[in-house]
Parts: structure tokens; sequence; C-alpha cells
């Protein structure tokens, strides 16, 4: 009598292949452009990856957090870069993915080419500014909320700054740098947000937010004011 035949195990795709574990543990963003379109399709189609931005998706068992946010972003962000604005929001709070990346870099420093996918504005930042978070910069809860409420109109930015508040934005201390800024394109637009928001917040009762509670949403050291020239 005859051996059986082992059973035929499915080949593991290539890009299943490359979330295990290895130099990096525990990836959890894929990229459309490091797999073929069959396989794209064929993790999407079993719930194994959930789209995150444009042609990144996370792993469905991951939960989606900054990290993940700022993974799949990372392409666009060069080294110079900090991840900046309404994109910065996106980072720390979550919510609808922003159709282009808007990315700073400093004053007079070399701008990166231009990309469809993003956005490069100039920007003075100092090292309080800005955080890391898996060796991508992003602005820190309170720089993005000065830059929210200074370049948009108070009708993208208002809803923008009550999302940071509601994930610990200090809207008195936010305020208070607003006011202490001297001229500038925007300057007075952001003082008015940001008194509007923060005056929202002492109507409903709720307070000044806690020191430090942006460090919690990102991993930040302890918040110091921003420098904004």
């Amino acid at each position: 009598m005859s051996t059986p035949a082992p059973p035929v195990v499915p080949a593991v795709p290539r890009a299943l292949r490359q979330l295990r574990p290895g130099p990096r543990p525990g990836r959890s963003v894929v990229h459309r452009a490091d797999v073929s379109s069959l396989e794209w399709a064929g993790l999407l189609r079993d719930g194994l990856i959930t789209p995150v931005w444009g042609g990144a998706a996370r792993v469905a068992a991951c939960t989606e957090d900054p990290a993940v946010r700022v993974a799949a972003l990372a392409a666009l962000v060069p080294e110079r870069g900090v991840i900046g604005r309404a994109t910065a929001v996106w980072v720390h709070v979550g919510g609808p993915s922003p159709a282009r990346a808007d990315v700073l870099v400093r004053t007079r420093a070399r701008r990166p080419d231009p990309h469809p996918d993003r956005r490069t504005h100039e920007a003075e930042l100092s090292d309080a500014d800005v955080l890391t978070i898996d060796g991508v910069r992003v602005t820190t809860v309170l720089r993005t909320a000065l830059d929210v409420a200074r370049w948009l109109p108070p009708a993208q930015s208002l809803p923008l700054l009550r999302a940071l508040r509601d994930v610990g934005l200090d809207t008195g201390r936010a305020a208070r740098a607003a006011a202490s800024l001297h001229g500038g394109r925007g300057v007075r637009r952001a003082r008015h947000v940001l008194a509007q928001v923060a005056d929202e917040r002492t109507t409903a009762g709720g307070g000044r937010a806690p020191g430090g509670a942006q460090a919690r949403i990102a991993g930040s050291s302890a918040p110091r004011d921003p420098v904004i020239r």
C-alpha cells in the first residue's frame, strides 16, 4: 500500500513573508510599491491589510496609531524635512487622511524635488518644535496647532484645532503662545482662532488640558514653548 502524499501547503505570498519579524521586528505597514498588483489586491480582499494613506496600508492585526501613520508617509519626508500643518494633525489624531503630505523645511534650506503627493513649506523650527517618531520628524502638538491656526482659514483650522484639543492640546498655552508672536503673516488670525478654541474649552467647564498631554500622544519629551518667526 503506497504512502499517501503529504498535503500541499499553499505558498506564502511574498508580501506576507516581508511582514515576518526581521531586522525591524513588528513591521506594521506595507506599501503598494513593494508588492505586485495581484498580491496587493489579495491582501486587501482577505482583510490582511487596511489602507492608511495613498499606497500604504497597515497590517490588519496592528492598531493604527501615530507610528503607523508616520510609516505610511515616511517615503515623502526627506531627512531634513518635518511633517507639519494639517498632515501633522492627522499623524497625532488620525481621522480622514490628507490628500497630500505637508512637509516643512527650514528657511533657506534646499527644498526637496517636487512630488505630486507632497506640499513643501519653509518654516523657522527650533528643536523644541519637533519630535521624532520612528526616525521621522513631526511638529509637536503645540507647534502644529500654531501653524494650523496661522496658515489655514478658520473654516479649516477650527475643526483641526478642536481635534488636537481632544487629544491633549493645552489650548490656553497655545493662545498665549500666539499672543506672544509679533508680526508676520497669519499671526492675527492665529491669535483669534486659538483664543476662540480656548474660550470654548473654558465655557464647557473643561479647564485647561493637563501639562505634558502632548508627550503622551506621540512620545515627545516635556513640551516647551515653540519658536516661530
